[in-house]
């Protein structure tokens, strides 16, 4: 009888527990592997949001190089991209799909943590807010460029010829910009979207498919700059983000072209994802102990000299951010006043004559290995 009801006591204390979600939270955690007991003998993967070969998938492989060497047990690291919607697939796939375990990162392009801004246009599966910030190797800085044989020789040209750019994903960066600059200045851009990388957009401008691209990034044109613009085969229009480039200072700055103090505030919004530059994430419910492993990991990889160095072979950008001041930024980005989100929101989702192409990889298609 007292072994019968010693036994019931103790099932009660149980369901008492775990009926406290709080409780529940704490007791789970003594069952979680640490950091240390976790990662040895394990394979860790990052998603490429785009194709193979462009400036995303580069920086992505570079932080894949060496991450691994600061994290306990020195896990394996590979690289697998997902392309389609610019990253939009892959980063719902990370989030609602992969295991929460931090073996699965995310690397999208740096506009689709915004996504969500969009409301009831949004395609995402993913909330920006949970999911856990690594870190970025570089804030960034966008231009536009177009094609010397378009005849356009500044911004203001715009206003007057019509411009065909060539993008990625429908919802992505590479798309909506030129329309919200089209839909707030009145600057005549045409979008053909549905090309599954930098490498593809490239060699459309080359074909003659498009007249240039409303978005690249710098560190990723900057290794062609020499043939490209100093060449006079391509003109550098204007920048995009929330400063000026070094390398740039008499290039109009996107903010700066701004008529009223609206259009301002709805630019810095939009641009804000330029300082965050090539975002990394885990899904929101990764153990606390593994985020902070490999934030740690990151910050150290980050100071590598041998990370440095390759860099430094391909123009790439070392000018990182850690995953505590992505989480913050995006924290102050989604408390923007409403009527600023609503602007942009408005201005993103109107695409007039949006060309789109069929890619080859769909929501839900399987990634390939690289």
């Amino acid at each position: 009888m007292k072994t019968r009801i010693k036994n019931r006591l103790k099932g009660i204390a149980t369901a008492a527990l775990f009926a406290s979600p709080a409780l529940a939270s704490a007791a789970l955690a003594q069952t979680v592997q640490s950091p240390a007991e976790f990662y040895p003998g394990k394979t860790m993967t990052f998603y490429v949001g785009l194709s193979a070969g462009g400036g995303y998938d580069q920086n992505a492989r570079l932080v894949a190089r060496y991450i691994g060497r600061y994290l306990p047990g020195q896990p394996t690291v590979v690289v697998r991209n997902m392309p389609g919607g610019g990253g939009l697939v892959m980063m719902n796939y990370v989030a609602s799909v992969a295991p929460k375990d931090g073996l699965h990162i995310a690397a999208p392009q740096r506009g689709v943590p915004l996504e969500p801004l969009l409301g009831a246009a949004s395609h995402a599966k993913f909330d920006p807010l949970t999911m856990h910030a690594i870190g970025s190797v570089n804030a960034d800085t966008s231009v536009a460029m177009v094609a010397a044989r378009t005849g356009i020789k500044t911004w203001q040209d715009l206003r007057t010829r019509e411009v065909i750019v060539a993008g990625t994903g429908v919802s992505t960066e590479s798309v909506v910009v030129p329309y919200v600059l089209r839909n707030l200045l009145g600057l005549k851009y045409k979008v053909i979207a549905g090309y599954p990388g930098g490498n593809e957009t490239n060699l459309a401008m080359e074909r003659g498919e498009a007249d240039g691209r409303g978005t690249f990034s710098w560190t990723s044109l900057k290794p062609q700059y020499k043939e490209w613009i100093e060449s006079g085969k391509y003109l550098i229009l204007y920048q995009q983000g929330l400063r000026r480039h070094p390398d740039m200072p008499n290039v109009p700055l996107i903010t700066d072209m701004a008529e009223t103090q609206e259009q301002k505030d709805i630019f810095k919004l939009q641009f804000s994802a330029f300082e965050m530059g090539r975002p990394l994430f885990v899904g929101d419910d990764v153990p606390l102990a593994r985020v902070n492993a490999l934030r740690r990991a990151f910050d150290a990889s980050m100071k590598d000299k041998a990370l440095i160095a390759d860099a430094e072979k391909t123009g790439m950008e070392v000018n990182p951010m850690t995953g505590e001041e992505m989480a913050v930024m995006l924290k102050e980005v989604y408390a923007t006043p409403k009527a600023i989100i609503e602007k942009l929101a408005d201005a993103s989702r109107l695409k007039p004559d949006l060309k789109v192409i069929e890619t080859k990889l769909k929501e839900g298609d399987k990634p390939a290995a690289n």
